[in-house]
């Protein structure tokens, strides 16, 4: 055994420049292929599927996409697929200035009574829901937008693939990684411990990984929580009928989810707190902004659009 070991162990040392590359760019290059081939992927992801068809896209659904487009004033050259989605909210993927394009999924309760009628079944967590029950009549409320409300989901999805967020999202594997190498080493280098016990250098390279993984996920959620923040922000400024659509989509978000807490029972308790926030997997990480504070913020800003002058 010690023999492919240690030929392992030289090997690497004699290439670690060459595998630490490789690897970063075969990270990134994973990642990105989820964008760089959504037109399959997040199609058949989350393509809406009623009687065992694909939905086409309603006049409906298209005229209110185009009209978001306009709002935000995106040039003709950028390519976007809208379809129709069986999520509760927009998805998106993809790249608009490349040719390829960038698909958008447009939830099909945005067409409202065909979806969300008492005839229509709706499976959740293994449960169907009775539309008839007060839950039932809550989530059924939750999930009926307004018309500024849904273009302010569609307008944040938009701006995310206008802004190139998915490239920037991408960045923390590779560069935690190539980070927590190039310190590793230099770290090694200063102690001394090539020259040292090789036990050493295991024990601190589990040190350098423990110390990578938290940094990486640190990095991680803290870039999410400020992108999804920056992300209302900038479509909430559209215009004051977008702030106020955006207050509206956040509130039926918090609805829905009260709703499902008690539709779901003791497994909804462990999903959503009594506020409607989603209540995170692991203690010590912060994966999202939650619903409420993304909420107030956007209620802030509403304000300051109706009184100029007190902002």
């Amino acid at each position: 055994m010690a023999g492919p070991l240690w030929r392992a162990a030289a090997f690497i040392q004699r290439h670690r420049t060459g595998l630490l590359v490789g690897s970063c760019v075969g990270l990134f290059g994973v990642q990105i292929s989820f964008h760089l081939f959504s037109n399959t992927i997040v199609e058949w992801l989350y393509q809406y599927w009623p009687q065992g068809q694909p939905a086409p896209l309603s006049p409906q659904l298209q005229s209110l996409f185009q009209e978001v487009l306009q709002d935000m004033g995106v040039p003709s050259g950028h390519c976007y697929k809208p379809f129709t989605a069986f999520t509760f909210q927009p998805v998106s993927g993809g790249f608009p200035r490349l040719p390829s394009g960038a698909v958008v999924g447009i939830p099909a309760i945005y067409l409202g009574s065909p979806v969300t009628t008492i005839n229509h079944t709706l499976i959740i967590h293994g449960q169907r829901v009775n539309w008839q029950s007060p839950e039932g009549a809550r989530l059924r409320d939750a999930l009926t937008l307004s018309h500024n409300a849904q273009k302010f989901a569609l307008a944040k999805e938009v701006v995310y693939l206008e802004s190139n967020m998915a490239a920037l999202q991408i960045l923390p594997v590779p560069v935690c990684l190539a980070g927590t190498w190039v310190l590793s080493v230099g770290a090694k280098h200063a102690l001394g411990l090539y020259g040292g016990p090789v036990g050493f250098r295991v024990a601190f390279n589990l040190v350098a990984i423990v110390a990578g993984f938290v940094a990486y996920t640190f990095f991680k959620d803290s870039l999410a929580v400020a992108l999804e923040g920056w992300l209302d922000r900038r479509t909430a400024s559209l215009s004051a009928a977008y702030a106020h659509g955006g207050v509206e989509f956040y509130e039926k978000i918090l609805s829905r989810n009260l709703a499902l807490r008690s539709l779901l029972g003791r497994q909804g308790e462990k999903l959503y707190t009594p506020s409607g926030n989603i209540i995170p997997r692991h203690w010590f990480r912060i994966k999202h902004l939650p619903y409420t504070a993304r909420r107030d913020s956007l209620l802030q800003m509403w304000r300051a659009t109706l009184n100029p002058g007190r902002s």
